[in-house]
C-alpha cells in the first residue's frame, strides 16, 4: 500500500501547495470532542473509523488532514514497588498517576535483565493493520514513537541522568542504545502493519532554553537518530520530530539528520517561527505554532489573524507548513478557536 498523497504528505515531501494542510497532534480529550460535536453538529461515521474506542471520523469531519496515533509505543509491562509506587515498562517510577522524576535504570545489570519493555501485542498490531488498510477519506495517520532523550533521562531519573552526564557518560550511552534498539524493532513491526509516517516524541526544551547543550545532544543521540531515520527513509516513508519548549537552536541539527518535519514550535517558549521561515525556508517542513494559550484564552479573531500571518509568511519564504496546535487539544481549548483555526486554514490560499 503506497502513501496517501494528500496535502499533508505533500508538505512532508516539501512540495509547495496552494492549500496548507491541518495536523491534529493526537486524539483530543473526550470532553473537548463532546463539546465540539454538540456545538458544530457533527455526526460520527461508524464503524470503519473506530480504533480503541476513538472515532477518527470526527477528526476527518472537523477538517484535519492528518493525526498522530499514540496507542502503539509499547506493550503492557511493569511492576509495583509498594502499595503506592509502581514502575512502568520504560523504567519510570510513578506514585499514582504522577511521574516522580525518577527511574530504576541505575546500572548495567538492571538494563541487561530488563524484560518489562515489550513490543505491542500481535493482536494490537493486527488491529492497526486492519485499521490502516481501510479507506479513510484522505485522513493520514502518523504513528508516534518514543523519543531517545526523554526515555533515557526518565528511566534514570533526571538527577541521576544529570550526574551521569558528568561522571559516567558511558553508562548514559548504554541506556540510549537500549532504547534505540527498541525503537528500531518497533518501527519494523509497525511498518509491517502498513504505517507510512512516524513521529518521534522527544521533548528537549524548557522555556527559552534546551534541557542539555547541542554538543551533548549530538554526542549521545545523533548517530542513533541517523540509524532510525535511515530505516524509515529506506522505505520512502516520512519521519517528524516533535519537541515542546525552545528548540530553535536544534533546527539545523534536525535538518542535517534528515528529519522531514519538526512539530510543536511553541511561541510561548521562545520559538519565533517567522525567523525560522526566513533562515531555513524549505529545508524542513514546519508543523504547529498555534499555542495552547491562544487556543484556550484567545478569541476566534485572534486565532484567524495568527493563522493568516503564518500562512502568508510561509508562502513569502517558500516554506512547507502544516497548521496545528502545539500540543494535544484539551478541554481548555475553546471549540470556537479550534474551528477558527481549521476554517481559516481551509479557505486561505
Amino acid at each position: 500500500m503506497g502513501p496517501q498523497r494528500n496535502n499533508f504528505i505533500n508538505v512532508l515531501l516539501k512540495e509547495l501547495n496552494p492549500q496548507v494542510p491541518l495536523y491534529c497532534t493526537g486524539y483530543p480529550e473526550i470532553e473537548f470532542i463532546d463539546n465540539y460535536i454538540k456545538q458544530y453538529n457533527i455526526t460520527p461515521t461508524l464503524p470503519e473509523f473506530i480504533l480503541y474506542n476513538k472515532n477518527y471520523s470526527i477528526i476527518q469531519k472537523m477538517g484535519f488532514d492528518a493525526i498522530s496515533l499514540w496507542d502503539f509505543r509499547r506493550g503492557e509491562g511493569g511492576y509495583r514497588l509498594d502499595d503506592q509506587k509502581r514502575v512502568d515498562g520504560w523504567g519510570r517510577i510513578y506514585k499514582g498517576e504522577w511521574y516522580l522524576w525518577d527511574g530504576v535504570f541505575k546500572n548495567e545489570k538492571i538494563i541487561g535483565e530488563w524484560n518489562y519493555l515489550k513490543l505491542p501485542s500481535k493482536e494490537k498490531l493486527l488491529n492497526l493493520n486492519d485499521f490502516l488498510r481501510k479507506e479513510k477519506e484522505n485522513l493520514h495517520y502518523v504513528i508516534s514513537l518514543p523519543g531517545l532523550f526523554e526515555k533515557t533521562w526518565q528511566s534514570m531519573g533526571f538527577y541521576y541522568f544529570a550526574k551521569s552526564l558528568k561522571k559516567n557518560i558511558e553508562f548514559v550511552k548504554i541506556v540510549v542504545l537500549f532504547f534505540s534498539d527498541y525503537v528500531k524493532k518497533l518501527i519494523k513491526v509497525l511498518q509491517n502493519t502498513g504505517a507510512q509516517s512516524f513521529l518521534i516524541a522527544d521533548d528537549y526544551g524548557y522555556k527559552n532554553r534546551t534541557f542539555i547543550s547541542k554538543e551533548v545532544w549530538l554526542q549521545l543521540f545523533s548517530k542513533k537518530y541517523e540509524e532510525i531515520i535511515r530505516i524509515i527513509h529506506e522505505r520512502n516513508q516520512n519521519i517528524i520530530i516533535h519537541s515542546d519548549g525552545y528548540i530553535s537552536d536544534m533546527i539545523r541539527i534536525f535538518i542535517d539528520l534528515g528529519f522531514d518535519a519538526v512539530q510543536s514550535l511553541e511561541p510561548n517558549s521562545g520559538v519565533d517561527i517567522f525567523i525560522l521561515f526566513k533562515k531555513f525556508q524549505n529545508q524542513i517542513c514546519f508543523i504547529g505554532n498555534l499555542d495552547m494559550s491562544l487556543l484556550s484564552f484567545g478569541t476566534p479573531q485572534q486565532v484567524r489573524n495568527y493563522v493568516i500571518k503564518l500562512i502568508q509568511k510561509s508562502k513569502k519564504y517558500n516554506c512547507s507548513l502544516a497548521i496545528s496546535p502545539t500540543q494535544q487539544i484539551n478541554l481548555q481549548c475553546k471549540p470556537t478557536n479550534i474551528n477558527a483555526m481549521i476554517e481559516t486554514t481551509k479557505i486561505f490560499k
